[in-house]
């Protein structure tokens, strides 16, 4: 026990890495392994959000993007290690993972149990996501669906860095938006006064 809670509240992460994996949960299960490389996290009115991807910023800002992938973590409270247990009912994540294949998208979303590391605001975080339930939330006509329904498990971390973010989760949901042909945030949108409508493309 001793050295499980030391895990929890080891180290801040000092640089962005994620390692996911996407497994359905059907009679011959299909997985999805994510690596992701560039992100950042923000701490926000409305909590703190971290957002990974797999390719960078300017791919998306640049029209570049053929197959990529982009998780959206929001953590919604900070367990107690030792006192909060892990069970179906404690939820303190919420996630949006797109799947970019060819072209084609595929918005997941759900939630979930993950466990903290770092302070939020002052270090790196890291987040190991325990066994969490995703489904399609949203696609493009030929998007092929093989994983819903799905558990999502794996580790990321990422730097504080409120410009990165906001900036790659921006250039995320434009580019998202404009192939669905309807607004869709990836991740968690600014809130009140700070949310500005995300354009359609041609218009």
């Amino acid at each position: 026990m001793l050295a499980f809670v030391t895990a929890i509240v080891g180290c801040a992460p000092t640089h962005v890495r994620g390692n996911v994996s996407i497994t359905s949960r059907t009679a011959h299960p299909v997985r999805l392994e994510s690596t992701f490389t560039h992100g950042g996290y923000v701490v926000e009115p409305g909590g703190t959000s971290l957002l990974l991807s797999t390719v960078p910023l300017d791919a998306f800002r640049n029209d570049e993007v053929e197959s990529a992938q982009v998780i959206a973590i929001h953590l919604l409270w900070e367990p107690w290690p030792g006192r909060t247990p892990v069970n179906p009912e404690a939820t303190n994540l919420m996630i949006r993972h797109v799947v970019i294949a060819q072209g084609e998208i595929g918005v997941y979303g759900g939630g979930g149990f993950g466990w903290p590391t770092g302070t939020p605001g002052e270090t790196g975080l890291g987040i190991a996501i325990e066994n969490s339930n995703v489904s399609l939330l949203d696609s493009t006509p030929g998007f092929r669906d093989l994983l819903t329904p799905a558990v999502i498990r794996g580790d990321v971390a990422a730097l504080l860095d409120e410009v990165a973010t906001v900036e790659l989760r921006d250039a995320v949901s434009q580019y998202v938006t404009d192939r669905l042909g309807r607004m869709r945030w990836v991740g968690e949108p600014p809130s009140g006064d700070l949310l500005v409508p995300v354009r359609l493309a041609g218009r």
